[in-house]
């Protein structure tokens, strides 16, 4: 008998923002590219670092504050340090890195988008 449950490939979030130009302009420097901007889809972009992919979507009523209560924003980077320099020569708000899991060298730090959302940045290695 055939498997009926469908198989997922790929999920590709989208977040809502008020200020579409400066969310993406903040993900571009980080590295991401723009993947999709059409003008079918007026208002959204996507955008693709290695296999991440997500959507922004401009919505003038989004609150992030209440977003970032029921939902975290998280991706795994290859190297924290490269993130603190592009925050300290962007003046993005960011925390300090923690170490949260010593055997297997796990570390975390947020970094707050223009938008309001916490994007939670964990890599195995700090360095």
């Amino acid at each position: 008998m055939e498997n009926s449950k469908p198989e997922f490939v790929r999920l590709i979030p989208i977040l809502s923002v008020k200020d579409i130009e400066s969310e993406t302009e903040f993900y571009m420097s980080l590295g991401f590219e723009i993947s999709y901007q059409g003008d079918e889809f007026p208002g959204f972009v996507a955008l693709r670092n290695g296999g991440v992919e997500f959507g922004l979507e401009e919505r003038a009523n989004v609150d992030a504050s209440k977003v970032n209560d029921s939902f975290s924003w998280q991706m795994e980077a290859d190297n924290l340090n490269k993130i603190i320099a592009i925050c300290q020569a962007r003046n993005i708000k960011h925390s300090k890195p923690r170490q949260y899991w010593e055997e297997r060298d796990a570390w975390e730090m947020q970094v707050h988008t223009p938008n309001g959302y916490t994007l939670n940045i964990e890599t195995l290695g700090h360095e």
